[in-house]
């Protein structure tokens, strides 16, 4: 115990700098008191309103969605960032306020991802004064600071990327002497725990790592060894994501993401004015040009590790740019249209690994006024990109207390005769579900696709589940985490279409009998038309249950999390204390 509080004290003053930007990018939130309403705020709302519901009512199901979505019952956490929507509940419960938690999140992720930044750029030998730099430019990029103006979950995966390029360094440095095996198991499950195409594409950049520290090393059986029993314990941690996606995946056909046709327009390039979504921005596009340029002139000179990582990110940051013909692959390819989507993507995997290759470059010129130049630069550039998004996030803030409180409009839904003032006092009132039910962006990700593919799919979804919500239909959770609708019927045999959604593995129960789904008339997202088989009150009770994800094996899951976590805690200061 005493080693890990002298390990914190050292790392005191790094913390201290960390926090300060942190803090200053969240005070227009706190300033302002206000809550931002951007385009993916109300899905991931919903998400984390249902996982915290769970919490507080003990009414745990780990597929369907009883209490956010409308209370559906779709699925969706189960195949979108499970651990870490639970994660996100579980805090929301915590503040027990939306605004609370947009505040807390968004600290949470500029300190994340400005330590995670800094330990990367430490292990690529960068002086810890850059590193702060590198640390600092890293928390105020574009991709970063969209959790804090629209939730956009990419952010939370490329917080995490350093952490990745991380472990990848250390199976080229050292014969790979410094890959711990359950520290690699976790960043990479955390990762698949949060958000799964950040974890796709952070495999590819491992995968890269791997090979050139196989074709490096003299101890190659040994970092097979290391690299398999990581995976393993990867496996084990991740079952309840990978296993959740072969359960629902193999049983239904399910509608994918919303594809982009026009993937050409969603491209990022070098840019001198402000970072958007179509321009990397003057700070970060120096910054690359520069790197890049030192990766020819200075081949020489820079270590294995930094040209890996500079190449690295020379290919991701082709790949989110339009030298690349992305409509035409993804009308080659489909299925990349809606995986992907964004071209842009990509980019934030060349600024995390573009900036630390930047960093420990700037890190070997001599301790002269040439290097103290660059080191101003960064500063300059640090100051200008927190600056011009601290402004940014401002904006977005003062709109709560505007007649715009919901800043994306596209393909929002709000309850009849709705009020702007409604709505900011339904979000910031005490139910928590208050606002999502006048508020609700119709998204048809993960559900079912019975027949023929919709051509509006989301405008089916609005129809079928947002719109009926006016139908006499009353749900209520059970302990045992099955939805149970309740509605009266004038006689026998009246037909009622129910807001529901219907997957293979759900269970179905009219009035405590058992039925046959393939005798319900279902919509094509789904959602049971049923015949009243009583007069009056009527109940159909609606469960899911995978023959893969159990109660028991999600406990072994959530150990397996435990005794890992203990385990990195621990080990390396008894470790040390034997040395």
């Amino acid at each position: 115990m005493k080693n890990i509080f002298i390990h914190f004290k050292k790392q005191g003053t790094i913390f201290s700098v960390i926090f300060a930007v942190s803090f200053f990018l969240v005070l227009p939130q706190i300033l302002n008191h206000s809550l931002v309403l951007g385009t993916d705020s109300l899905f991931h709302f919903n998400r984390i309103y249902d996982a915290y519901m769970q919490f507080k009512t003990g009414n745990f199901s780990y597929f369907q969605s009883n209490y956010g979505f409308q209370q559906s019952g779709r699925i969706v956490n189960a195949l979108y960032g499970p651990g870490f929507a639970y994660f996100l509940g579980g805090l929301l419960l915590a503040v027990h306020s939306w605004i609370k938690f947009q505040i807390v999140t968004s600290f949470l992720i500029f300190f994340v991802s400005g330590y995670s930044m800094y330990l990367l750029s430490r292990e690529m030998d960068s002086t810890k004064k850059i590193s702060l730099l590198t640390a600092a430019l890293f928390m105020g990029s574009l991709w970063i600071t969209r959790w804090s103006t629209s939730q956009n979950f990419m952010a939370w995966g490329i917080s995490l990327m350093p952490l990745i390029v991380l472990m990848g360094t250390k199976m080229i440095k050292n014969n790979s002497e410094g890959l711990r095996i359950i520290p690699f198991a976790l960043v990479v499950s955390v990762l698949i725990q949060v958000h799964l195409i950040s974890a796709l594409m952070s495999v590819g950049v491992l995968a890269i790592f791997f090979i050139v520290g196989f074709l490096k090393t003299n101890q190659k059986v040994k970092l097979l060894s290391k690299c398999f029993f990581a995976g393993l314990l990867s496996l084990v941690l991740t079952f309840n994501v990978w296993g959740a996606l072969l359960d629902v995946f193999s049983t239904n056909k399910v509608y994918s993401p919303f594809g982009n046709l026009n993937m050409s327009a969603a491209t990022m390039n070098l840019s001198t004015d402000n970072a958007t979504f179509t321009q990397i921005g003057l700070v970060m596009s120096i910054i690359f040009i520069l790197q890049i340029i030192w990766l020819f002139i200075k081949k020489d000179t820079l270590t294995l590790t930094n040209k890996v990582v500079t190449v690295l990110g020379i290919i991701f940051l082709v790949l989110s740019s339009n030298l690349l013909p992305w409509t035409s692959i993804g009308n080659s390819f489909p299925e990349i249209q809606h995986m992907l989507q964004f071209p842009y993507r990509f980019e934030g995997f060349a600024s995390v690994l573009l900036l630390a290759g930047f960093g420990a470059t700037v890190s070997t010129l001599s301790a002269n006024d040439f290097r103290k130049y660059f080191e101003l630069i960064m500063t300059v550039g640090s100051v200008l990109m927190l600056v011009q998004f601290y402004l940014a996030i401002q904006f977005d803030n003062q709109l709560w207390n505007s007649e715009h409180s919901v800043i994306s409009l596209h393909d929002t839904y709000f309850a009849k005769n709705t009020s702007n003032d409604q709505i900011t006092n339904a979000f910031t009132g005490p139910n928590l579900d208050a606002g999502l039910l006048l508020v609700t962006k119709p998204t048809s990700d993960y559900l079912p696709n019975n027949r023929v593919l919709s051509k509006s799919p989301d405008a089916d979804y609005r129809k079928d589940m947002i719109s009926n919500e006016k139908s006499k239909v009353t749900k209520i959770v059970d302990h045992n985490g099955d939805l149970t609708l309740s509605w009266n019927a004038k006689k026998i045999g009246d037909t009622i279409s129910l807001p529901i959604v219907i997957y293979t593995n759900s269970s179905v129960q009219l009035n405590g009998t058992n039925l046959n789904q393939n005798k319900i008339k279902l919509s094509t997202m789904g959602k049971p038309t049923i015949n009243s088989t009583k007069n009056g009150i009527n109940y159909l009770k609606i469960g899911y249950h995978s023959k893969i994800i159990t109660k028991s094996k999600l406990t072994i899951v959530i150990l397996a999390w435990i005794i890992s976590g203990l385990a990195i805690i621990v080990l390396p200061f008894t470790t040390h204390k034997k040395h």
